[in-house]
C-alpha cells in the first residue's frame, strides 16, 4: 500500500497498521526516505539535525509485539520528532543545535522521552532549531542553528518558519514524521505552528515535566504536541504529561484528576463564548486578516458567541518600550545561567561544558562556526550576579504576572464569562507563556504571498483538555 504521508495522522496510522495495511516498519521507512530525499537533498528544507540510527530496528520490535497481540497505546509503531533541545540516552546528540554540543549526548531520557518510549512511539529523529530556543542573539534568523543551518518552510522556501520549534514544524508538515515535540518559552510553539498550519499546544506550566529538556527558564519552559490535528495534539500531551520528582512544578495525577472533576469539559454544548482580542488585529496583513475574519464568522454563524474584547490590558505593555509595565527580559535573563548550568551538569554525558563562561569563551575562540550572528544575550545572563533573590528579578515575575494574569487573561476571561480567547495569529503569545496558560494554534487558510495563519485559542490555566476539544469542534467547522 503506498503511505500518503502528508495526509497521515495518527488516528488514521493506528487504525491503518491495526488493519495491516502498513507496518510501522513501512512508515517508518517512508519518513526515512522522505528525509533522505528532502533535508539536505532536494528543496533542502534543514528540518532534521540527525536520525536516530536504530529507528528501523525500533520499528521492527514494535511490529513484533503488535504481531504478538500487544499495541502499547495510539502511538505504537508512530514515527515523531523530537526538538533538539529535549535529552534522548539513545545514540543522538542533545545539542540545541549548537557547534559547541554537537558531539553531546545526554546521560538518559528527558521524562517526556520516557513517556513517549513506554507508549510505543519511534523517535526517528531531532529536529533542526533555533538555536539555543533563540535566547543567543537578538539578530539570529528565525530556524538557524550552527550545526543544522536554515530551516525553510516546506509549503513554499519564502514563507517564514518562526519560533524556535521550527524544524518541528518543517518535519511534520514535509513527512519526515506524523508529529513532533517542541518546546516554548515564549512563541516557540505557536509561532512555528502557525506559519505551517499546524495544530501547535503549549501546554500550561504544570502539565509537562521540563526535566532533561536544556533550559532557558524555570518560570515559562515547557514542551508540547505539534501535529496536523487538534486530536494528535490530544493523544499527544495525553502521553507526555504527568508528574515528575525532578520538576517539582507538575501537577500529580491525583491533583489532576480533581481538577478535571471540578472542571468537566463537554463539547456537546451548543454554544461557546468566545473573546477576539481586536487590538491585535492592527498587526496583521489585509489577506491574514481577511482568513481570519472568514474563520470566525463560520464560528459564530454556527451558534457560537463571539465577544469583541477592545481594551486588553497587556497589549500597550507588549508594544511599548517606554511604558512603566513593558513586559521586559528580565525574568529570562534572571533564571538562565542557573537553569542551564544545572543541565550542563546532570544531564549531559561528556561535561565538556558546565558553565556559561565556559560556553562564551569557547564561542569567541570559534567565533565563524559557533556565532556568526554574536551571543549578546548570553553575555546579558552572564552579567547577572544576584539570580532569582533580585529585586529586580522578584518585581519583573510579579509584574508579568499582574499584567497578564490579574489584570490580563484572568480578568478578560472571567469578567466577560468567557471559554477561551483568540488572538489573531501569533501576536500577543507572549500573554500566556508568561501567564503560564494553554495555547493552542487553530489554521484558517494560506495565502499565496504572505504564508500560513491561524487563530490562536487561549483558555484557563490547567484547560488544556477542555481547550482541544473546542479546538476539535471548531477545525470540523473550518474544513
Amino acid at each position: 500500500m503506498e503511505i500518503n504521508i502528508i495526509e497521515l495522522t495518527i488516528r488514521k496510522a493506528a487504525s491503518q497498521m491495526e488493519q495491516h495495511l502498513f507496518s510501522s516498519y513501512d512508515l517508518t521507512k517512508e519518513c526515512l526516505n522522505r528525509i533522505e530525499a528532502m533535508n539536505q537533498n532536494g528543496p533542502a528544507l534543514h528540518g532534521a539535525l540527525e536520525v536516530n540510527p536504530n529507528a528501523l530496528d525500533i520499528a521492527r520490535r514494535l511490529d513484533q509485539e503488535r504481531g504478538g497481540g500487544t499495541v502499547r497505546s495510539l502511538l505504537h509503531g508512530i514515527p515523531l520528532l523530537l526538538k533538539d533541545n529535549i535529552a534522548t540516552g539513545d545514540n543522538m546528540h542533545t545539542s540545541a543545535g549548537s557547534f559547541a554540543l554537537r558531539d553531546s549526548f545526554a546521560r538518559r531520557d528527558a521524562f517526556l522521552v520516557r513517556r513517549l518510549r513506554e507508549a510505543g512511539a519511534v523517535l526517528i529523529g531531532k529536529a533542526n532549531m533555533t538555536e539555543w530556543a533563540n535566547f543567543i542573539s537578538y539578530t539570529m534568523p528565525d530556524g538557524y542553528s550552527a550545526r543544522g543551518g536554515t530551516c525553510k518552510n516546506y509549503l513554499n522556501p519564502d514563507f517564514p518558519v518562526g519560533g524556535s520549534s521550527s524544524g518541528c514544524a518543517v518535519g511534520v508538515t514535509a513527512g519526515f514524521a506524523l508529529a513532533a515535540i517542541g518546546t516554548e518559552t515564549s512563541g516557540s510553539i505557536v509561532k512555528p505552528s502557525v506559519n505551517s498550519s499546524l495544530v501547535g499546544l503549549k501546554p500550561s506550566i504544570g502539565l509537562v515535566s521540563r526535566s532533561g529538556i536544556i533550559p532557558i527558564s524555570k518560570t515559562q519552559d515547557t514542551a508540547g504536541p505539534m501535529a496536523k490535528t487538534a486530536e494528535d495534539a490530544a493523544i499527544l500531551l495525553d502521553i507526555i504529561a504527568g508528574s515528575d520528582d525532578e520538576d517539582l512544578t507538575t501537577v500529580s495525577a491525583d491533583d489532576w484528576k480533581q481538577w478535571c472533576a471540578a472542571h468537566p469539559s463537554d463539547c456537546r454544548q451548543e454554544q461557546y463564548k468566545i473573546g477576539v482580542l481586536r487590538q491585535f488585529f492592527a498587526h496583521l496583513s489585509p489577506p491574514h486578516k481577511g482568513l481570519i475574519e472568514k474563520a470566525l464568522q463560520r464560528i459564530e454563524k454556527s451558534g457560537h458567541q463571539i465577544i469583541d474584547v477592545e481594551n486588553f490590558a497587556p497589549y500597550e505593555k507588549i508594544y511599548d518600550e517606554y511604558n512603566p509595565d513593558y513586559l521586559g527580559e528580565e525574568v529570562l535573563l534572571y533564571e538562565f545561567k542557573a537553569s542551564l548550568e544545572s543541565y550542563l551538569r546532570n544531564w549531559t554525558k561528556e561535561r565538556t561544558f558546565l558553565t556559561l563562561p565556559e560556553l562564551i569563551g569557547y564561542n569567541e575562540l570559534h567565533r565563524e562556526q559557533t556565532i556568526p550572528y554574536g551571543q549578546e544575550i548570553f553575555l546579558k545572563a552572564e552579567a547577572v550576579t544576584e539570580g532569582r533573590c533580585s529585586p529586580i528579578y522578584q518585581k519583573a515575575r510579579a509584574r508579568d504576572y499582574r499584567v497578564c494574569v490579574t489584570c490580563g487573561l484572568e480578568k478578560t476571561l472571567q469578567e466577560n464569562g468567557l471559554d477561551l480567547l483568540v488572538f489573531p495569529h501569533f501576536y500577543g503569545c507572549t500573554v500566556p507563556a508568561r501567564a503560564g496558560y494553554p495555547a493552542l494554534t487553530l489554521p484558517v487558510g494560506i495565502d499565496s504571498q504572505q504564508g500560513a495563519t491561524a487563530l490562536t485559542l487561549v483558555g484557563d490555566k490547567y484547560d488544556d483538555c477542555r481547550l482541544l476539544q473546542m479546538a476539535s469542534v471548531f477545525e470540523k467547522l473550518l474544513t
